[in-house]
């Protein structure tokens, strides 16, 4: 296809990936720990991601040293398990084993990822195990952000919310044609396009682009003539010294300032990444915790800009990577506040249902 034809996020050269499907995840290869209910079957925390999830694999050996089974549903491995729950029991049987999850969390469980030849049985097995993961996640257990389902919270309502909290947000307008939607951006300056949707796309399982951010002028969008096939989101481009990335963990929040050549460099060129711990300071603080409540958020990360003018709030990711951060600024700090909550929420939830 002409270039020119093509979406514009679609035109810079393509960054491709592929997933690594194989476990390396501590208790799927190990083993879980043996703690039992009197019907034979394991509390656990059940997790659902991908195979590559790095942050759940270092999740899971933390919880084996507790004592806290944990059982992982990859959306690239599941294809073929052999799997039962029991409503009326809320036992979960998975890979031959018996388990009776109390606390559940759905990171990257993508239903693209789901390894099934083309056609009508992928779109089907894809639905069943989306319906799967909606069950799951609706039962009795305890869920990490309850609220939080793919594309939820949606990018407008995220801005939305964070102007009612008092923070500064970009001009943004929404549409298909480029070139008018910035014409309701004022100003003169430069424009960043980005996906309304997820910052990848996986065209077929494990094998995933980019989908970043785009600087432009705004001689170039009003060339634009063009129908985009699917909505994008257009920003007023604001300067900005670094880039802030506020983890949210419970009642925690744990910032880092993060300086990089382009928004894409996290996964393209990773080793240009800097980062250092931030302090949050206490109205961010305010604005911030008033956004995780109001989207039902426990574990997340907030991205804002930091400019002259004080942070702009981009958007928060309930699905979010955080080993990065820590590596560049020395510390485990999220890992271990995660992990903490996890346990704590496991313990707290095993609790009442013994009761």
């Amino acid at each position: 296809m002409n270039e020119a034809r093509l979406p514009l996020l679609l035109r810079a050269i393509p960054f491709r990936v592929r997933a690594r499907r194989s476990s390396l995840d501590f208790q799927f290869r190990v083993g879980h720990p043996s703690a039992r209910e009197p019907d034979g079957s394991a509390p656990c925390v059940t997790v659902l991601s991908r195979a590559a999830d790095r942050e759940l694999d270092r999740l899971s050996l933390s919880l084996a040293a507790k004592g806290i089974p944990m059982v992982r549903m990859d959306s690239d491995r599941c294809a073929g398990i052999d799997c039962r729950w029991d409503l009326e029991t809320g036992t979960l049987h998975w890979d031959s084993r018996a388990f009776h999850p109390i606390v559940v969390w759905r990171r990257y469980f993508a239903m693209e990822a789901v390894a099934l030849p083309v056609g009508e049985l992928a779109h089907y097995g894809r639905e069943q195990w989306a319906a799967w993961a909606m069950m799951l996640c609706g039962s009795r257990t305890h869920r990490i952000n309850a609220a939080a389902e793919p594309g939820r919270p949606d990018r407008l309502a995220q801005l939305d919310a964070a102007r009612r909290a008092g923070l500064r947000t970009p001009a943004t307008a929404v549409g298909t044609r480029t070139a008018d939607a910035a014409a309701l951006i004022p100003g003169r300056a430069d424009l960043i396009v980005k996906s309304l949707g997820a910052h990848a796309v996986e065209p077929e399982p494990g094998r995933l682009r980019g989908i970043f951010p785009r600087r432009v002028t705004r001689a170039e969008l009003s060339a634009e003539c063009a129908v985009e096939p699917a909505p994008v989101i257009v920003q007023e481009f604001l300067t900005a010294a670094a880039e802030l990335r506020i983890y949210l963990v419970g009642q925690r929040l744990i910032g880092y300032r993060v300086t990089r050549p382009s928004p894409e460099a996290i996964w393209t060129e990773p080793e240009s990444i800097r980062v250092r711990r931030w302090a949050v300071p206490p109205p961010l603080a305010t604005a911030l915790s008033a956004l995780g409540d109001e989207f039902r958020l426990d574990i997340a990360a907030f991205d804002l800009l930091d400019t002259a003018d004080g942070p702009v709030f981009l958007e928060v990711n309930p699905e979010c990577d955080w080993m990065w951060a820590e590596h560049g600024a020395g510390a485990p700090e999220v890992s271990a506040a995660v992990h903490d909550l996890v346990a704590e929420r496991f313990a707290k939830q095993q609790g009442r249902e013994r009761v």
